[in-house]
C-alpha cells in the first residue's frame, strides 16, 4: 500500500441509530473528489493519468453508495485510457490477507463475519473459493448492533457491546445457542437477539447480558469454523469482516487454532471493517492471475450475492 485515505460517517448516522442509505450516498458524493486529490498528493502522483488500473466495489452492498464509487472509478478509467476492475465485496474482505500468491497456505477455511454477512468458505486457492454455509437470518454483526441498541448502548453498537462485555459474567444470563451444532455450517442469530430483549426486560444486568451474548456468538463462530477446517483438512484459517475486530473472537481463535496447529490470519483491527485496501488487494490478485484482466463499463452495482462460487472480478 502506497497511500490510504479514510473518511468516516459515524457522526452522520449515530443520531439515527444506524446507517441511513440516502445520507450515506450523499456523503460519498460530497467527500470523494477532494479525498481522491489528497490521496494522489500523498502518494506522490502528479496526474491521475499515471494510474493504469482503477478498482472499486461493485457489490453486494447498499446500491446508492456503491454507485458513487463505481461510477467515479469507471469514469476515471475511461477518461484516462486506463482499465477498470469491478470487485466483489465479499471476495475483497477475504483478500485482506492477500500479499501475493504464496501469502496463505492452502487449503484454507475462511469465515467472513460482518454487519451484513456471516459466511463460511472453503478455499483451495485464491481463485477457488466455495461457499459452505451462511446465516439464515441476521448476520452476526447485525445481531451485535441490534442487541446493543436494545440495551441503549448507542451506535456503533458492536464495539460498545464488546467493551461492556469485558465487565460482565459470561455465564450469568441464560441464552439459547441457535443452530449450535458445529457440523452444520449455517447460522441463525435472530432468536438470540429476541432472547436478549426478554432478559433485558426482565431486569438482567447490561454487562452480564453483553458478556453472555458475546460468549455464545463467539463460540458458535469459532466451533463451526474449526469444524470446517478439520473436515476440509485445512492448513490455514482466514477471518475477515468487521466482527473480526471483536476481542474475545480474536483471543479464542488464537488459542484454538494454536491447539489445532492451524495458521491463523486475522486482519489488523483498523482494516477489519470495509476499506479500500482490501479492494486494492483483491484487484492485485486478479492482475497477478491475469495481467490483462478488466471489467466492462456495463458492470453495475448489485445489492445481493447468491452463488456457491466466489470470484473477485465482477463482469
Amino acid at each position: 500500500m502506497i497511500a490510504e485515505s479514510v473518511s468516516g460517517q459515524q457522526s452522520v448516522h449515530e443520531a439515527h441509530g444506524g446507517v441511513v442509505p440516502e445520507l450515506a450516498s450523499r456523503r460519498h458524493l460530497e467527500v470523494l473528489p477532494l479525498q481522491v486529490s489528497e490521496l494522489l498528493a500523498g502518494a506522490g502522483i502528479d496526474r491521475i493519468g499515471e494510474i493504469g488500473v482503477f478498482a472499486a466495489t461493485a457489490g453486494p452492498g447498499l446500491v446508492g453508495s456503491l454507485l458513487v464509487g463505481l461510477s467515479w472509478t469507471k469514469a476515471a478509467a475511461w477518461s484516462t485510457g486506463g482499465r477498470f476492475l469491478g470487485i466483489n465485496h465479499l471476495a475483497a474482505h477475504l483478500h485482506t490477507h492477500y500479499e501475493g500468491p504464496p501469502s496463505v497456505e492452502f487449503p484454507a477455511a475462511a469465515l467472513l463475519v460482518s454487519g451484513g454477512h456471516t459466511c463460511l468458505f472453503g478455499m483451495s486457492s485464491w481463485s477457488d473459493i466455495r461457499l459452505e454455509g451462511s446465516t439464515r437470518d441476521d448476520a452476526a454483526g447485525e445481531a451485535f448492533d441490534k442487541t446493543a441498541k436494545i440495551m441503549g448502548l448507542g451506535y456503533p453498537g458492536g464495539r460498545l457491546l464488546d467493551l461492556a462485555a469485558d465487565h460482565g459474567d459470561p455465564y450469568a444470563v441464560r441464552l439459547p445457542v441457535p443452530l449450535g451444532d458445529p457440523d452444520l455450517p449455517e447460522f441463525s442469530f435472530s432468536g438470540l437477539k429476541t432472547a436478549v430483549r426478554l432478559q433485558w426486560e426482565a431486569g438482567a444486568g447490561l454487562d452480564d447480558i453483553a458478556a453472555s451474548f458475546r460468549r455464545i456468538v463467539v463460540d458458535i463462530l469459532v466451533s463451526k469454523l474449526l469444524r470446517l477446517a478439520r473436515r476440509t483438512s485445512a492448513r490455514s484459517v482466514l477471518v475477515a469482516g468487521g466482527v473480526s475486530a471483536n476481542r474475545l473472537l480474536r483471543e479464542e481463535l488464537g488459542v484454538r487454532c494454536g491447539r489445532a496447529g492451524l495458521r491463523l490470519h486475522l486482519p489488523p483491527v483498523d482494516h477489519a471493517t470495509d476499506n479500500a485496501v482490501m479492494v486494492g488487494r483483491a484487484a492485485a490478485a486478479v492482475l497477478d492471475a491475469d495481467p490483462s484482466a478488466s471489467s466492462p463499463t456495463t458492470c453495475n452495482a448489485f445489492a445481493r450475492w447468491a452463488d456457491d462460487r466466489l470470484v473477485a472480478l465482477c463482469d
